[in-house]
C-alpha cells in the first residue's frame, strides 16, 4: 500500500518510469536540435568554400587576445580581403575597435548565450551579402564567445578551429579544458612577451596540447614586441594561407 496516500499504486516505480521517459525525450530533443544546427554548418561550409571563403572560428577565453589577434593578422593578409563576425553576451566594444582598424565587422550579441551557433552565423552571412559587403573576402574570422567551455566541438560553418592562448591564463588550461584543444588545427599563444613573468611553463604546455591533439599546429605571437614576435604573426597568416589554398584545391576537385 502506498505510504503517500494509501492507494494501491506504486507511486515511486510510477515517477520512476516518467522520469525515464523526460530523460528520453530530453534526449531527443538534444538531438533534434544539435541535427538542425549540423545540417545548417555544413550547407554553410560549402557555401563559404563555393565563394572562394575560408572561414576561421576563432576560440578562446575572455581577454586572451582574440580581437588584437585579428588586428595584427590583418596587417599581413590585408583588411581589404577579411570580413569578421563579432561575437559577445553584451555591447558592440570590439567591433568598434576592428572597424576603426578598417576592418569590416558585424556584432552578434548572445545576450544569455554562452557560444554561437550555426543559425546565427548563417543570419549574419545572409544579412552582410544583402550589403555587399563579403564580396571578394577572402577570409571570414568569426571570433566566438569568450568561453573555453560552451563553444568547444559547436559546428558553425567553420573551415577550421583557431584557439588563442595567453600566457597569463596559465600553462594548466590544456589539461583543463581539452575538448577546446581537440579540433583546432592551430593554438596561437599569445602575450609570449609575459611567459617569464607569470611563470609559464611553456614545455608542459605544449607537452599537453600535442597528448590531446598532435596534429595541431603552435605559434607564439606578442603584440607588443615589434620585431622578432611579429614573426609569428607572419607565419600564422602563412599557415591561414595555406588552409585557404587547401581549402580551394579541394574544391576544384569536386
Amino acid at each position: 500500500m502506498c505510504e503517500e496516500c494509501g492507494c494501491d499504486h506504486k507511486h515511486e516505480e510510477q515517477n520512476l518510469e516518467t522520469k525515464k521517459i523526460l530523460d528520453s525525450k530530453s534526449i531527443q530533443l538534444d538531438q533534434s536540435v544539435n541535427d538542425t544546427n549540423n545540417k545548417i554548418a555544413h550547407d554553410l561550409w560549402h557555401s563559404l568554400q563555393k565563394k572562394e571563403i575560408l572561414c576561421i572560428n576563432i576560440l578562446g577565453s575572455p581577454g586572451s587576445g582574440k580581437t588584437t589577434f585579428i588586428e595584427q593578422v590583418s596587417k599581413i593578409l590585408g583588411e581589404e580581403n577579411i570580413f569578421v563576425i563579432q561575437g559577445d553576451l553584451e555591447s558592440d566594444i570590439d567591433k568598434k575597435r576592428l572597424e576603426e582598424k578598417g576592418i569590416g565587422t558585424y556584432q552578434i550579441n548572445t545576450h544569455s548565450g554562452c557560444h554561437l551557433n550555426a543559425m546565427m552565423i548563417n543570419k549574419a552571412v545572409m544579412d552582410i551579402a544583402i550589403t555587399g559587403k563579403m564580396s571578394n573576402k577572402k577570409y571570414l574570422f568569426i571570433e566566438n564567445v569568450g568561453n573555453l567551455v560552451c563553444p568547444a566541438g559547436v559546428k558553425i560553418g567553420q573551415h577550421m578551429d583557431l584557439v588563442v592562448s595567453s600566457t597569463t591564463e596559465g600553462s594548466d588550461k590544456p589539461k583543463k579544458y581539452p575538448v577546446i584543444f581537440l579540433d583546432a588545427k592551430l593554438v596561437v599563444i599569445s602575450k609570449y612577451d609575459l611567459k617569464d613573468a607569470v611563470d609559464f611553463e611553456e614545455s608542459k604546455y605544449i607537452e599537453d596540447i600535442k597528448n590531446i591533439n598532435n596534429m595541431v599546429k603552435i605559434i607564439k605571437v606578442s603584440s607588443k614586441q615589434s620585431n622578432n614576435n611579429f614573426d609569428g604573426f607572419k607565419e600564422v597568416a602563412h599557415f591561414i594561407e595555406h588552409e585557404r589554398d587547401h581549402l580551394l584545391e579541394h574544391k576544384h576537385e569536386h
